[in-house]
């Protein structure tokens, strides 16, 4: 048990938090999702306002195809594939520029949803007769905001290993520093990120 601790010390001191953080990660990453968020949500709710005024069954259909999370899955497997891949041939600057190009593209969309699913839920609550008791507007209220905010942690990892996969990282950064990692635990840490999210995926059929 000490030889693999030592082994896995040893392995992981390339890495610091100069290669794992940047300050920038979480400035970028709120710009973005508010690209898409943000019209995303005051389309829901002018939908909803103007309803007669505007093709509305269309445009509901539209939004409920939008919240569905098969497009994100699929796309975000395909995403952990390349960080897979990535990680077992770092030096390959195609891949890394194939991660990053997916991994933030479906954080885009992971944003998209997001707004659409904030917009549902802020037309939801609106509509709640006024008898209903308050306890029940704050149960629902709560259950949507966890919903919302586990909904963001996860679309925010894709975003953060989209930055760790950036091809114009400096010569120290964080794919630079995986060279560096023994091959058989570059091997492991492939299958954890491309064969898991297929056998996962592969659960839902």
């Amino acid at each position: 048990m000490n030889a693999i601790k030592e082994y896995l010390r040893q392995q992981l001191s390339h890495f610091d938090s100069t290669a794992l953080w940047s300050p920038v990660i979480i400035r970028d990453a709120a710009r973005v999702l508010g690209y898409w968020a943000v019209p995303s949500f005051l389309t829901v709710i002018a939908v909803a306002t103007f309803k007669e005024h505007v093709p509305s069954k269309y445009l509901e259909a539209a939004i409920g195809e939008g919240i569905g999370p098969h497009l994100w899955n699929v796309i975000g497997t395909l995403a952990l594939i390349l960080v897979g891949l990535n990680i077992l041939m770092p030096g390959s600057k195609r891949l890394a520029n194939a991660a990053y190009q997916v991994l933030t593209n479906t954080y885009a969309i992971g944003g998209l949803t997001l707004g659409l699913l904030c917009g549902q839920m802020a037309v939801g609550l609106a509509a709640l007769p006024k008898s209903i008791e308050l306890w029940r507007v704050w149960l629902l209220g709560t259950g949507g905001a966890f919903l919302v905010f586990q909904a963001m942690t996860l679309n925010f990892s894709l975003w953060y290993l989209g930055h760790l996969m950036d091809p114009q990282q400096p010569t120290n950064g964080f794919l630079q520093r995986v060279q560096a990692v023994d091959l058989r635990l570059r091997v492991v840490a492939f299958a954890l990120f491309s064969v898991l999210p297929i056998a996962l995926l592969f659960l839902e059929l």
